[in-house]
């Protein structure tokens, strides 16, 4: 057919658009491998980090979706679950919880509403301290709690002999805090200035005193204390290490305190507030003690000023939630580590300003998350499981199954939010694109959010772990398939979203129930965007 003049050429391909502008571009926005990150402005946003990571776990490639938890014992006085400690020698593994007025083995208590008696009761606080001491073949749980005598457990019983004697008019029930430094025993005394100590391997007998109140100019009292060595474990450079309610830090080497000239002072230096008694872990070769100014590294104070510690802290990332929730509670912190993990849980008292939270630390890369609806006072592990105490004498086991007793719970991330084009230049989000890598298909809602919005929207659709999946714990004899080939796969979900502004973020929420742990790691996203002008 002949083309008539001043016409195109028709053809079956459809309209065809000559010179036309891209309207929308994608903006990608990398897994989460830099954990939880609350210490950004708008210019300087961390791609490849949180701005909310609730509910989830930090892992060396981004965050995986918590377990649930499950009720294992209810302590028969019905009180808050203060402590948490455990005893461990040779196959003997056991796990006890107190509440101010008792202690109790949950190694393996009765499933609730059944009670479980006291080990111990007659008591008069629950902050207890407790370290472990060998001696002659007998391994003995030390607990102190600055209210009551020393409680010492030998495996099968308990018992506050052989008693400890002091010169002065000290008692047992005055000491709130011990340690174990070249196999002797080193006490602190409630409200004072005085440690003691006790002879070499001794477990009881007669205590020395060893004032610091010349070494402490800030004054306070001491909280807390411990070994701690530069070569990563007991040697040659172990040092013995006090710090006071005021955040001096008083560092001695040697051996046999009675002697000035071998046991000496290497400094005094100043850290935050320390946050409790319990408020420290050891990390490698470092101690890791909570403080109003976050989580300080012990190594670092002797090259820093208070001041520069904060730079360093471990907490850097969270400073801001941080210091929140220090300023709102003053104290009574625990830090708790789940080696087989790698992870570390920082529980304090439940407070009006930073409510229903525990931070989570990923120790291997220093990344952090937050957990919530646990109300947990206090962790502990026992055989590899991760267990904490809460409120009403509950205990629980967590990490486990998919919901909280039996309620779903949501998991919910947001990145940090990013310019999608010049920086000031209007953006509008019409569609999300995330992955994620999973035993099964979960059910995801993907949302976004522009600047400084960090809410996070309901989504009340569960994912369930899938009983004929080949996971651990999940699969069932005879109906899952075990030929290695129902491994993790990568899932991606395209939603409609809706947000407008100068910098954009992308997030999503899983809500989990039934009865097998989600296995959900959340992987990297993308916003498709309109550019818009220039904002005023």
């Amino acid at each position: 057919m002949a083309v008539r003049p001043g016409r195109i050429g028709q053809s079956n391909r459809g309209a065809v658009s000559i010179g036309r502008q891209q309207t929308s571009q994608p903006v990608t926005f990398p897994a989460p491998k830099g954990g939880l990150v609350t210490t950004v402005d708008m210019a300087a946003q961390q791609p490849g980090s949180a701005a909310v990571l609730r509910n989830f776990l930090p892992t060396l490639t981004g965050c995986k979706i918590r377990g649930g938890s499950q009720k294992k014992g209810l302590a028969a006085d019905g009180g808050d679950i203060k402590s948490a400690f455990k005893y461990k020698y040779g196959s003997t593994e056991k796990l006890f919880m107190a509440t101010d007025s008792a202690i109790y083995n949950m190694t393996s208590p009765a499933a609730p509403p059944t009670t479980t008696a006291a080990d111990v009761s007659g008591m008069s606080g629950g902050d207890w301290c407790a370290f472990q001491h060998t001696n002659a073949g007998t391994s003995y749980l030390v607990c102190l709690n600055g209210a009551n005598d020393r409680q010492l457990y030998n495996g099968t019983s308990w018992t506050t002999s052989p008693a400890i004697t002091f010169s002065d008019s000290t008692t047992m029930s005055q000491l709130n805090y011990g340690w174990l430094f070249k196999n002797r025993e080193f006490f602190l005394k409630n409200g004072t200035l005085d440690a003691y100590y006790l002879a070499v391997n001794a477990v009881g007998g007669a205590a020395s005193v060893f004032p610091l109140g010349g070494v402490m100019k800030r004054g306070g009292s001491l909280l807390t204390g411990f070994s701690w060595s530069v070569e990563s474990g007991d040697g040659l450079s172990d040092m013995c290490v006090f710090v006071s309610t005021e955040g001096e830090v008083a560092v001695y080497a040697g051996s046999d305190p009675s002697s000035a000239s071998d046991f000496a002072l290497k400094g005094v230096y100043q850290i935050g507030r320390p946050l409790g008694k319990n408020a420290w872990i050891r990390a490698g070769g470092d101690i890791l003690v909570a403080t109003s100014d976050g989580l300080t590294p012990i190594s670092q104070v002797f090259q820093r000023d208070r001041q520069a510690l904060s730079l360093v802290s471990v907490s850097r990332p969270i400073e801001d939630n941080w210091r929140l929730a220090a300023n709102a509670t003053g104290g009574g912190w625990t830090l708790k580590q789940w080696p087989e993990q790698n992870l570390v849980f920082v529980a304090f008292p439940e407070n009006t300003v930073v409510t229903d939270t525990t931070f989570v630390l990923n120790v291997l890369n220093g990344r952090w998350s937050t957990i919530t609806n646990w109300l947990a006072n206090c962790y502990d592990t026992l055989q590899g499981s991760l267990f904490f105490g809460s409120i009403d004498g509950y205990v629980w086991q967590g990490d486990t199954g998919g919901t909280d007793d039996s309620l779903t719970f949501s998991a919910a991330y947001l990145s940090q939010a990013s310019p999608a084009g010049q920086f000031g230049q209007r953006a509008t989000a019409t569609m999300a694109h995330m992955f994620f890598r999973a035993k099964t298909k979960p059910k995801v809602r993907l949302f976004a959010r522009a600047d400084d919005a960090k809410s996070v929207p309901t989504f009340n659709s569960v994912s369930e772990g899938d009983s004929t999946s080949s996971e651990w714990d999940v699969g069932l004899w005879d109906v899952a398939t075990w030929d290695g080939v129902s491994q993790q796969a990568r899932y991606d979900f395209r939603q409609n979203v809706r947000a407008a502004g100068d910098m954009l973020a992308v997030g999503c929420i899983i809500t989990s129930g039934g009865s097998f742990k989600l296995d959900i790691e959340v992987d990297l996203a993308t916003l498709q965007v309109s550019i818009g002008e220039a904002s005023a």
